[in-house]
C-alpha cells in the first residue's frame, strides 16, 4: 500500500508497471549501480520514494545530508539555473566514485523527474496507514463505515450522491429520514433479522431547521416512539413547528411512517390548526380534557380525504429537500432500455473522442439558460443516468424548438458530438426528446 500511494504520482507514475512485473517475477530486478541494491531491495530495484533520491545522492554521488536536502529542494522548484549546477554536481559525483559518465547521465535522468513528484517514506506510510484502517473497517463494519463517511462528507451533494452508489453496490439500504429513526446525522439503523441499514439525519433535510431536529429527538427519547400522525403533532410543541417545518418533514419521507405523503400534505391546515390547540392547550392548560394523556382520541384528529402524491412527486421532493433520489430514481422506468441501447455516459466519456456522434438518455440534473452577444437564448445542462453525468451544450436553434424540455428533472434522450476541452468531455446536442 506505500509503494502504491508513493508511486501513483505524475513522476514515478511511468514505474508502476515495472514494479508490478518485478514483483511478480515477470522482469528480471536489477540496479544501474551495485551501490543500488541496498537502498532499492524493498521496491525491486525501483525508485520509489523521495529517500531514494536522498540516499542515492549521498552514497553514489559523495552528496552531504545538507546537500542533498538541498538537491530535494532544487526538484521541486525546478529553477534551470540551480538544476542546471545540481545536474553537474550529481554527475560529477557519480563519477568520482567510479561511475562511467554514461551510466552517471542515465541516473541523473531516471531520478530528475521522479523527485519533484516523489513522496517521503514517512509521508507514505502514514497515507498507507489510514487506507489499512479505513480498508478493514469498510470490510468488516460496512454499514457503521459508510455512515461515517456519508456524515463527514454530509453537505456535498455530489460525494454524498457517489457514497449512496457504493452503498447500494455494497447491498446496504440507505433511507430517507425517520422521525422514530433518525438522529441529527446518518445512523446506523439495526434490527433483528435484518441487514444492517442507514437512515439520513434529520439535519440533512433542507427547511427544517436544527432546533426542531433536537425537539424531535429529545421527545422521542423522552415519551418513546411516536404513534401516529396526530401523536407527533400533539408532543412536538416547539413554536417553529410551522407549516415550512411539517412540509418539509412530509415531504422529505420523515413521516411515511405515520400515512401517505400526499394524504398529510393535503391536510396541512388542519394538522397545523391541530398542533396550534394542542400547544396552546399544553401552555394554558384550559382545555376540559387537558389532563387527559390521549388528546387525539378525545379531540378526534381525522385526517380528510386527499389525492396521493405520485412516485414523480416524491422523487422531485426529495431531490429538493435532501439533495438527491432516496426511495427511488426517475430513470428507474427506463433502466431495461437503458441496458438494450449503448447509452451510458460512463461508458461514452471513456471511449468516444472529439467529433464522434453519440447518444446520450438520462435526466437533467440542471439546466443554465444564457445569452449571446446576438441576443439568442442558449443553455448549459448537466444530464446525468445511472453510470455518469455529461454537460450538454443546446445552441440557440435547439434552444427555441426545445425549450419545454430543458427543465431540471425532466428525462430525455439527447443526440450529439462529442467535444473536449481541457480533459473534459462535453456533448454538443443535435437533437432532443423527452423520454
Amino acid at each position: 500500500i506505500n509503494a502504491m500511494v508513493a508511486l501513483y504520482r505524475p513522476g514515478p507514475m511511468e514505474n508502476i508497471p515495472h514494479y508490478i512485473s518485478r514483483k511478480h517475477g515477470k522482469e528480471p530486478i536489477t540496479y544501474l549501480d551495485p551501490r543500488m541494491k541496498a537502498i532499492l531491495d524493498r521496491s525491486y530495484g525501483v525508485i520509489t520514494y523521495q529517500d531514494d533520491v536522498l540516499l542515492i545522492a549521498i552514497n553514489l554521488a559523495k552528496y552531504s545530508w545538507l546537500e542533498a536536502d538541498k538537491l530535494r529542494k532544487a526538484m521541486g522548484k525546478k529553477i534551470p539555473k540551480i538544476m542546471a549546477e545540481q545536474e553537474e554536481k550529481f554527475i560529477s559525483g557519480c563519477i568520482d566514485g567510479g561511475m562511467t559518465s554514461t551510466k552517471a547521465l542515465e541516473l541523473w535522468k531516471l531520478i530528475e523527474p521522479f523527485a519533484a513528484y516523489g513522496f517521503n517514506k514517512a509521508h507514505a506510510a502514514s497515507y498507507g496507514r489510514v487506507a489499512y484502517q479505513t480498508a478493514y473497517m469498510k470490510a468488516n463494519f460496512p454499514a457503521l463505515y459508510m455512515t461515517a463517511v456519508l456524515t463527514a462528507e454530509a453537505g456535498d451533494v455530489e460525494k454524498i450522491s457517489e457514497i449512496i452508489t457504493e452503498c447500494k453496490r455494497m447491498n446496504i439500504l440507505v433511507l430517507p429520514p425517520d422521525v422514530n429513526e433518525s438522529f441529527s446525522d446518518f445512523t446506523v439503523v439495526r434490527k433483528n433479522g435484518e441487514l444492517d441499514r442507514i437512515r439520513f439525519g434529520l439535519y440533512t433535510i433542507k427547511n427544517l431547521g436544527s432546533d426542531i431536529s433536537d425537539a424531535v429527538i429529545a421527545e422521542r427519547e423522552r415519551g418513546g416512539r411516536f404513534t401516529s400522525f396526530a401523536n407527533f403533532l400533539e408532543r412536538i410543541t416547539h413554536r417553529n413547528l410551522n407549516k415550512k417545518s411539517l412540509e418539509a418533514l412530509i415531504r422529505s419521507g420523515a413521516l411515511d411512517a405515520f400515512g401517505e405523503r400526499g394524504a398529510m400534505l393535503g391536510n396541512m391546515e388542519e394538522a397545523l390548526a391541530y398542533h396550534k390547540n394542542i400547544s396552546t392547550g399544553n401552555k394554558n392548560q384550559t382545555s376540559l380534557f387537558g389532563q387527559m394523556p390521549e388528546q387525539s382520541a378525545i379531540m378526534g384528529f381525522r385526517m380528510k380525504e386527499a389525492p396521493p402524491a405520485t412516485v414523480d412527486e416524491k422523487l422531485v421532493w426529495e431531490k429538493e429537500l435532501l439533495g438527491l433520489y432516496v426511495s427511488g430514481h426517475p430513470l428507474e422506468k427506463y433502466r431495461e432500455r437503458f441496458a438494450k441501447q449503448n447509452t451510458d455516459i460512463k461508458k461514452i466519456k471513456a471511449q468516444l473522442r472529439e467529433g464522434m456522434m453519440a447518444v446520450v438518455a438520462g435526466i437533467i440534473e440542471e439546466a443554465k439558460e444564457v445569452v449571446t452577444k446576438k441576443g439568442d437564448r442558449m443553455a448549459f445542462m448537466k444530464v446525468a443516468d445511472f453510470t455518469d453525468t455529461i454537460e450538454v451544450v443546446i445552441f440557440p436553434k435547439l434552444f427555441v424548438d426545445h425549450k419545454n424540455l430543458l427543465t431540471a428533472d425532466k428525462c430525455v434522450a439527447i443526440k450529439g458530438k462529442i467535444s473536449e476541452r481541457n480533459g473534459e468531455k462535453s456533448l454538443v446536442a443535435e437533437g432532443i426528446k423527452e423520454l
